[in-house]
This record gives structure tokens, sequence and C-alpha cells, in this order.
């Protein structure tokens, strides 16, 4: 973890020296718990494909942002049987006029594998806000780790609006992973090499509920590819539609 942390100062390091403030941030805690038909990150299923469940906290003190989720895998072949990972992250928002810059460090723990499974990224990013519309896009970099068969970079842009009148937000995101490789563990983050994924969907919120469905794709040719790491899992690669329920406290 040590090139984490190394990398984290350099990008606050470099976000003072361009003269970015930290935004003003009261303290806050927010919390829920929630359910999906299935736990989606970057277009790959994380729990095999099954039901998951999962809890999360977040704390906002002096600019920063702490936040732990706790997701269930379902004994995931993605990463070596785990039962659970949790997703341990200190962010900082920063103003750059009419841009917000994002800033970020993540902690990828998992629970009950057969075998070290945990790893960390960092991650960059800036949003605008336009009325209703926010769009934004984020760098998430995982240095060269065992545990993930060598580097991983994540790009990703994103919008989503408000309906007018209506407690309902739709968004969009299209990612696009790539990344060096140095043995079969990469296949946990990139199943077939480097791939592009997308998603579209929507919510209603009605606190403390919020309800939402979305369609998830990748361009990975699942059907045609042949992979011969233990953690590829191709079959729950593809595209599929997307239904969860979250309750916050």
């Amino acid at each position: 973890m040590t090139g984490i942390h190394r990398g984290l100062g350099l990008i606050f390091v470099g976000a003072t020296a361009f003269g970015l403030a930290p935004q003003a941030q009261a303290q806050s805690v927010d919390a829920g718990v929630e359910a999906t038909t299935d736990e989606v990150r970057r277009g790959l299923s994380w729990s095999d494909g099954e039901v998951s469940g999962s809890a999360d906290a977040r704390v906002g003190f002096g600019g920063f942002d702490a936040s732990v989720r706790l997701a269930m895998l379902r004994k995931s072949d993605r990463h070596a049987n785990a039962d659970a990972v949790a997703d341990l992250a200190l962010g900082k928002d920063w103003d750059a006029g009419a841009f917000t810059l994002r800033t970020e460090a993540i902690g990828h723990v998992f629970g009950n594998a057969d075998s070290n499974m945990n790893y960390g990224e960092l991650g960059l990013g800036a949003r605008y806000s336009i009325g209703p519309l926010q769009v934004g896009g984020m760098a998430w970099y995982a240095p060269k780790q065992d545990n993930i068969g060598g580097d991983n970079l994540h790009l990703r842009a994103t919008a989503d609006a408000g309906l007018p009148a209506f407690p309902v937000t739709v968004f969009g995101a299209v990612g696009y992973t790539t990344g060096d490789t140095r043995d079969a563990d990469s296949a946990r983050l990139r199943p077939a090499g480097d791939y592009t994924d997308w998603k579209i969907g929507a919510e209603y919120n009605q606190f403390p509920f919020t309800l939402g469905v979305e369609y998830v794709g990748t361009d990975i040719d699942t059907d045609n590819i042949v992979s011969v790491s233990p953690f590829a899992d191709l079959k729950h690669a593809g595209d599929r539609v997307l239904a969860r329920v979250r309750m916050s406290f």
C-alpha cells in the first residue's frame, strides 16, 4: 500500500500547486442498506450473477470524506470464492471555479477468499453542473499489484439529470478499462483484455427509499473468447438488466 499512499499524496500536492482550494464541507454522516439483483461493477458481475446485499456509511469531516461499503459476493469466481468485499475510501472535493475536482484512494478488502485478493486504487476526476444536468469524468488507477496481475486503469464518463417536478433521475455512463498484464490474475478486472462498458438507467427517490433499474453491458465477446484464467468468469461479463432498492438513514 506504500505506492498507493505516495500516489495520493502527489495528487493532493499537485492540486494545491494549481491553486485549488478544498471545498468547505460541514461534518455529515450518511448510511444505508441496499439489495440488488446482481453486484455489478464496471460491467462485470462481482457476485456470480446472483442477488446481493450491501451496507454503507460515509462521514464528512474538514473537507474530507471517509466511507466504507460492505457487499456480499456469494463465493465469487472472479475473486477466488470470496464471500464479501469491504471498500474503504478516503476522498476530497476541490473547488476549481465552474468545476469540482475529486481525488480519492480506495482499498478493496475481500473476506474468506481462497487467497489474498486485496488491492487498492487511486481516483482523480471532475464534474460540472448545468441546471439539473451533471456531467463528469473520472479515472481510477491501480498501481502494479500481484493480486491483480499487473496494473489497471479505468476511465469513465458520466451524465445524470433530475426530471423537473418528479423525484426521478435518469443517468448514463460509459467506461474503458486497460492495463498491463503480468499473469492470469489480471482477468479479475479485465476478463479478456481491454474492454468498454456502459450503463443507462433511472431511479426514483422518495426518502428514505430509492428504487433503481439499469441496463449494463460490455463489448466482451463472451461467446467466442476462451480464457484459461479461473478469475475471468466470462459467463457473468455480458449484458443484463439490474434492479435495486436502497434505504437510507
